[in-house]
């Protein structure tokens, strides 16, 4: 009996690996279990002769046994693993057929690699893949009835089991058969049947954008004219009540020969993919619950999960403006570092990533990421503004403007208005003819609007001159002040000041002043090292009021002295750490304005405090450093003549606008650390006479 029990056993085991049908298995195994019971039911009655002498409970609990384990085997049949159990063939015909046998599913690769003769519809032809994605493919296809080539759009059929997918799908074709715009791809025809799933649409000949701009920075032209297509077709989507949510390269099509002559062809552009537009969920991470949209283009409302429209789109849009006329996306990182970035930071100004990037493109790309859905512009004023002309800038023609080197290898010397805002880059660093050797660390400027500038890396110049002058238009005039230890030369130059034709050159290793004229020509120095009067410990700052008194910041004696046009020492400026206190305070900061008035920055107050042209205190202001900022670099102050003052750390990024009595008007960054300014007065130009004829008699 235990041998016949063994035996039942092996063959069940030897069914369970045989490749065989379910039908088959389940066939075998029910004679089986059948031929087993009847015997083993026989010997609990007690028939047979020969059989009385077994046990007729063992008996039972073998039959109780056999039949739970057949039932288990019955039931769990399709519990089995697909490398086990075969695939079910279909109950019924479809028209998506595949022309091999069935098979165990592929494998990734094998998918990848599947031929377009895998695929059968009854009104398409497919002809080849041009397209794979997380959610389906999209084929090259000839329709039978015309012979029309077309792109179809066709789900995996894995996913066709999700009702709600299978809805949101053809959604999409609804939506697009209800747009009528050159630069929207058309829908021709869809079907939704258990047979057929996929959208027949415009077959498009050419490359997405964002293969497009893999390849190649646009020009501006080009950009222009595609945001200004993109726009239109925006417009007309938003009249149909539709917003995208996802514009982004991928989803922009330029057709094969798009630009002619320069000149962008209607339909050249096409605007794809309206699946989020329709509710469709495209990527893997919107699967797991994360906002819907590509976060490098994602708007600040949509990232926060709040309500998308119209102004949405604009705002990605113009991060695709961005990209296109920059040749690098506005924000980077993680996807969380991205979505962190769209709604709490304002990327670098296209101008200042790109410095031929005219002004006014850049502030109509500024206008419309601004993070603030109201301040966006509309579609309508997107295309009024290109219409209007973004290739051409205006003349830079304010009589002041801020000068600032920064440490940056192009626009390395650039011009600001008092708005803060780049306007002119005047020169970049390098060996090249024409650059600088180096980031000038102190600037000047005189009455005729020229510019001198201060250099360190003198080993990289030239004529191994530390002083350069430029001219109001940028051109270098004159170099002067050698390297050296000989009468006018320089070591290392940390501060520059221009006052009734001289030139004040402050030496932080030699500890003097060099005076030259404004030719270059040297006159005299004064200063040295030590404490006594007219002496420096570590001097850091020098400016020059229009009376022709030099003002000297040494914060290695915390004090600010005061000399004579010829260098003569009159007095100084020091502040006490206390009253009862021998000690003085730390000073971090000189500047004057245009009326003699002095401005000290008092490092442990962190106040600028300002001393009348009498000596008399004036107003004093808060003055913070911020996180990241060096604290031990001096700051660097600007006045204008009616009292508004410029402040940075050298080495910092933010530049600080306070009026007169104080308040901070303006927190703008220049992307870019700060080494020297100067607020420059340039001649404003002469307008050209007409002359008018005279009358002359016959």
């Amino acid at each position: 009996m235990n041998l016949l029990l063994l035996a039942a056993l092996f063959v069940a085991g030897l069914l369970l690996t045989v490749r065989a049908g379910e039908r088959v298995l389940a066939v075998l195994v029910a004679v089986l279990s059948v031929a087993i019971a009847t015997v083993l039911v026989a010997l609990a009655v007690g028939a047979g002769g020969g059989l009385l002498a077994l046990d007729r409970a063992q008996g039972v609990l073998s039959v109780v046994a056999v039949l739970v384990a057949s039932g288990v085997f019955l039931l769990g049949g399709r519990g089995f693993p697909p490398s086990i159990r075969p695939a079910a063939k279909p109950s019924r015909p479809v028209r998506v057929q595949r022309t091999a046998p069935p098979a165990p599913p592929p494998s990734r690769r094998a998918t990848l690699t599947q031929t377009a003769t895998d695929l059968r519809f009854q009104d398409y032809e497919v002809l080849d893949r041009i397209g794979i994605g997380g959610m389906g493919s999209v084929y090259r296809a000839r329709r039978r009835q015309d012979g029309r080539i077309v792109a179809l759009k066709v789900p995996q059929e894995k996913y066709l089991a999700d009702a709600k997918f299978v809805k949101r799908f053809y959604r999409e074709a609804e939506v697009l058969k209800r747009f009528n715009h050159p630069n929207v791809v058309r829908v021709y025809d869809y079907r939704m049947q258990p047979q057929e799933h996929y959208i027949a649409m415009e077959f498009l000949d050419g490359d997405s954008l964002e293969a497009v701009l893999e390849n190649r920075t646009m020009s501006f032209p080009e950009g222009v004219q595609i945001i200004r297509a993109l726009a239109d077709a925006l417009r007309h989507i938003h009249m149909q009540n539709v917003v995208h949510r996802d514009i982004k390269p991928a989803n922009v099509m330029v057709v094969k020969n798009a630009f002619v002559e320069g000149q962008l062809r209607e339909g050249g552009i096409k605007l794809m993919d309206f699946g989020i537009a329709v509710g469709k969920v495209l990527t893997r991470l919107t699967m797991t619950g994360a906002r819907v949209g590509t976060p490098i283009y994602m708007a600040p409302e949509q990232a926060k999960g709040n309500r998308v429209d119209a102004r949405s789109d604009v705002y990605s849009l113009g991060l695709l403006a961005y990209e296109m006329v920059t040749g690098q996306t506005a924000f980077k990182g993680s996807y969380e570092a991205v979505v962190h970035q769209q709604v709490f930071e304002s990327p670098k100004p296209p101008k200042q990533v790109r410095l031929e990037v005219p002004g006014k493109l850049n502030d109509l790309i500024l206008n419309m990421i601004e993070k603030d859905p109201a301040m966006r512009p509309t579609l309508d004023e997107v295309m009024a503004r290109i219409d209007a002309g973004v290739l051409t800038d205006e003349v830079f023609t304010d009589p002041v403007t801020l000068a600032m080197s920064v440490q940056e290898k192009r626009g390395t010397l650039r011009l600001l208005d008092l708005k803060g805002k780049l306007r002119v880059s005047m020169r970049d660093q390098g060996n090249a003819e024409g650059n600088l050797p180096s980031v000038p660390n102190a600037m000047a400027g005189d009455a005729e609007g020229n510019l001198y500038v201060t250099l360190l890396e003198y080993r990289q110049a030239k004529t191994g001159a530390l002083i350069r002058k430029h001219s109001p238009d940028g051109r270098e005039i004159l170099a002067f002040g050698a390297y050296g230890l000989g009468e006018g030369d320089l070591l290392h130059p940390v501060g520059i000041a221009v006052a009734q034709g001289h030139v004040y050159v402050l030496d932080g290793e030699a500890h003097h002043v060099n005076v030259y004229t404004t030719e270059g020509r040297f006159v005299r120095s004064f200063g040295g090292r030590g404490q006594g009067l007219g002496r420096f410990e570590r001097p850091r700052t020098i400016v020059a009021a229009p009376d022709g008194h030099v003002y000297i910041l040494d914060s290695g004696n915390n004090e600010v002295q005061r000399f004579t046009a010829q260098g003569e020492y009159i007095s100084r400026y020091a502040f006490r750490l206390d009253r009862s206190s021998e000690s003085l305070r730390p000073l971090e900061g000189l500047g004057i304005d245009g009326y003699g008035a002095v401005y000290i920055v008092d490092g442990v107050a962190r106040k600028i405090r300002k001393i009348e042209v009498d000596g008399t205190p004036g107003v004093t202001f808060t003055l913070e450093t911020l996180v990241g900022e060096p604290t031990d670099a001096p700051w660097l102050l600007q006045i204008t003549n009616d009292g508004q003052i410029f402040a940075v750390r050298q080495g910092g990024q933010v530049l600080r606008t306070f009026s007169g009595v104080g308040d901070l008007i303006t927190s703008n960054d220049m992307y870019a650390p700060v080494q020297s300014m100067v607020l420059l007065t340039r001649p404003v130009p002469t307008p050209v006479p007409t002359s008018t004829p005279t009358a002359t008699r016959a």
